[in-house]
């Protein structure tokens, strides 16, 4: 108990977390309960435990803190579930509409351009219906399409437009990205395309002065940057790494930076805050003895801090960062010491209050679990060895921190990315200190961008700073095993890694028994988990038909090996397939990948599939299952010779009905990849309603996937 009043914040963000999570799990609905019986419950919560303050009895202290939490856990639920817009009755998309409706939106952020449209965030406030207008909310992702003539919209401009905008698809996949969940994390449900001629501009919006001034100064410094010569990969890296404009890295740059380990520091953090707080804390100085100005100095400095957070658009490690340091300055003011787990858990506890949704990004996760394991870990690593000189040192300490924040982020990073990098900790020692100073020259080009000549110096040093930066990480990122990929953790695995570390750490600290058994029982756990799936990975055996836009993939696993029967346009283009299959090639374990023409019969000995017969163009056989990928070159049977296959894979280009087929492949089921145009499909689709056939439309129903082990 005495451990727990130190740490107040700690036990007020713990409930208010779960509770959170708890309307996370249920999806926001808790099975259908009102919210007003929600909401009455936790008033009566409240003034339960108001009523237990009046409590005097010791042996009832219990009461007061049983009650809290129960007060805690639901007041996280509630703010989640208002949080979250979707089943809100005044969200566009809960109301009725006909086709003669026109949406009214203004543009959230500056249009990210692409090579054929521009993306943007829209925020939906009215729609209008049969000649009236409904007050609405809602967000929505926009492609505009790019034409010369048509004039793109920008940030606080109004748009009118009719196109009904369509729920953001769910991964068809298995394995597969879930950007549909990503989107919801910030209330983003929807999108719409918008031709040149389906949208209207009509002046400014309702912006917010805020926001304008921030973006207007993001882009001023992008204009300094380029007018000083700094352009290419250089550019990239320094919008990313200034001020958190990351959207001109491109793939190649994000992987350099991903498998080196170092892809934290071209997102602004704790770092870059912390740069700007000691500057700033410099530049006041002289504001430091005056009884007049005692709260003036802490004021500036908070303000500096919230102006840099604004302009780098408020992610969740840069709010993590200002907030605690705004907390700090405040502590100093009034010469009270701050203990960092209370200011790193009250910082977090305002964040969830201000949008509960915030847990679930996985920038917040990362943020605040670096930040977590420096301030836990890092005394205990930096005291295993005294270094005998101030290099050596300085050389330790960035090791210490490198591996407190790596001890505890790993497990979280192996679940989301499935890979490790491997020279982590070179990269570290190489990346942290340049890119430190490449915070400092930043600032100072900020500082004399207005004066021409000058600026142009500067910005040749930190475009140096930069190329070496650049040149160190691609040098680590391509070294041999750099990165060790196809690491796979389930949910409950990912519980017990931390389980097993925090146990471990309260073991190193308490020296309690008890916590050592949790920590043997999670590694036995553990080691059982890993075996049982590396059984069943080895005797799997699975068909999978891919939904691949445009494209046909039919996938057969035997163990850890895979045989995908690929079109050509895949052939050609690999990296659509790779993207497709390769997050749950890793949780099958497959270390052998063949991928091979659908429409030749031959495997080479090398990759010979045993149980895999190709007799003849587009024909197959697995473990007793025949099947056909049917396209236009493929010759069909006479009516007369019916072929009884298990599943017929229609292709693009096919023009024959279901009922000709049906006739021909009798017992067949019957999948239609999406190389064909939906209408088809829909066509398709209504022709086995009536006829009785079992029919999947892979652009409805997703991967068709059939597990053969006995």
């Amino acid at each position: 108990m005495k451990t727990w009043t130190r740490f107040p914040f700690v036990r007020l963000l713990l409930p208010f977390m779960a509770g959170v999570v708890l309307a996370h799990a249920t999806g926001y609905r808790l099975f259908a309960i009102p919210h007003s019986i929600i909401l009455l419950t936790d008033t009566a919560l409240f003034i339960l435990l108001i009523s237990s303050l009046l409590v005097k009895v010791y042996r009832y202290r219990w009461v007061f803190g049983t009650v809290l939490n129960a007060f805690l856990l639901v007041s996280g639920l509630i703010t989640a579930m208002l949080h979250y817009q979707k089943f809100s009755s005044s969200h566009f998309a809960n109301i009725k509409v006909t086709e003669s409706v026109y949406y009214h939106a203004i543009v959230d952020d500056e249009p990210v351009l692409r090579p054929n449209s521009a993306k943007a965030l829209l925020n939906l406030d009215k729609l209008m219906r049969n000649d009236s207008i409904i007050r609405v909310k809602g967000n929505v992702l926009a492609y505009f399409s790019k034409d010369s003539a048509a004039e793109l919209p920008h940030m606080g401009d109004a748009v009118w437009f009719s196109a009904i905008p369509q729920p953001v698809r769910k991964p068809l996949n298995p394995g597969e990205f879930d950007y549909a969940s990503y989107l919801a994390v910030n209330n983003i449900f929807h999108q719409v395309y918008l031709k040149p001629s389906g949208y209207v501009i009509a002046g400014s919006g309702n912006e917010s002065l805020l926001k304008h001034f921030a973006v207007q100064m993001r882009n001023s410094l992008l204009n300094a940057l380029q007018r000083n010569g700094i352009r290419g990969e250089e550019f990239a890296v320094a919008s990313a790494l200034l001020i958190g404009y990351d959207e001109m890295l491109d793939a190649a740059q994000r992987q350099h930076f991903a498998g080196a380990g170092v892809i934290h520091i071209l997102c602004v953090s704790g770092l870059h805050v912390g740069v700007i707080f000691l500057l700033a804390d410099m530049l006041f100085f002289f504001l430091r003895k005056s009884k007049k100005a005692r709260w003036l100095r802490p004021l500036l400095i908070i303000t500096i801090i919230w102006m840099y957070a604004i302009v780098t658009g408020l992610a969740p490690s840069v709010l993590r960062a200002s907030l605690m340091f705004s907390l700090i300055t405040i502590g100093k003011s009034l010469n009270r010491p701050s203990n960092i787990y209370n200011t790193l858990s009250a910082s977090a506890f305002i964040l969830l209050l201000i949008n509960p949704l915030m847990l679930f990004n996985l920038g917040f996760q990362l943020s605040y679990l670096a930040v977590l394991g420096i301030v836990t870990f890092y005394p205990i690593i930096s005291g295993l060895y005294l270094p005998a000189n101030r290099v050596s040192g300085y050389l330790w300490q960035l090791i210490s921190v490198s591996l407190s924040a790596q001890l505890i982020t790993a497990p979280i990073s192996v679940f989301y990315f499935q890979q490790f990098p491997n020279y982590f900790l070179l990269a570290n020692l190489l990346a942290i200190p340049l890119s430190g100073l490449l915070i400092y020259t930043g600032v100072l080009f900020v500082i004399v961008s207005f004066i021409p000549k000058v600026a142009a110096i500067v910005a040749m040093v930190l475009s140096f700073e930069i190329k070496l930066l650049n040149g160190a990480v691609a040098f680590i990122e391509t070294l041999p095993g750099a990165v060790s990929k196809q690491l796979y953790l389930t949910p409950y695995a990912l519980f017990l890694c931390y389980l097993l570390l925090f146990s471990m750490f309260t073991f190193f600290i308490f020296r309690q028994k008890k916590w050592l058994f949790v920590s043997i029982s999670a590694i036995v756990m553990l080691t059982a988990m890993s075996a049982f799936r590396n059984v069943y990975r080895q005797s799997q055996r699975m068909i999978l038909v891919y939904a691949v836009n445009k494209r046909t993939a039919l996938g057969f696993i035997d163990g850890r090996r895979q045989v995908i029967l690929a079109d050509s346009a895949l052939l050609e283009n690999p990296s659509i397939l790779n993207y497709t299959t390769a997050s749950y090639s890793t949780k099958a374990g497959i270390n052998k990948l063949t991928i091979i023409d659908a429409q030749k019969c031959n495997l080479s000995t090398e990759n010979h599939m045993p149980a895999l017969r190709l007799p003849s163009p587009g024909f197959f056989s697995f473990y007793g299952k025949r099947g056909l990928i049917l396209t236009p070159a493929v010759k069909l049977p006479d009516k007369a010779h019916k072929l009884k296959l298990d599943f017929v894979v229609i292709s693009s280009g096919v023009r024959a009905n279901l009922s000709t087929l049906s006739a021909l492949f009798p017992q067949a089921t019957f999948i239609c990849d999406n190389s064909n145009p939906i209408r088809n499909a829909r066509t398709w689709a209504e022709e086995a309603r009536k006829l009785g056939i079992e029919f999947y439309d892979l652009h409805k129903t997703g991967a068709f996937q059939i597990a053969l082990n006995n």
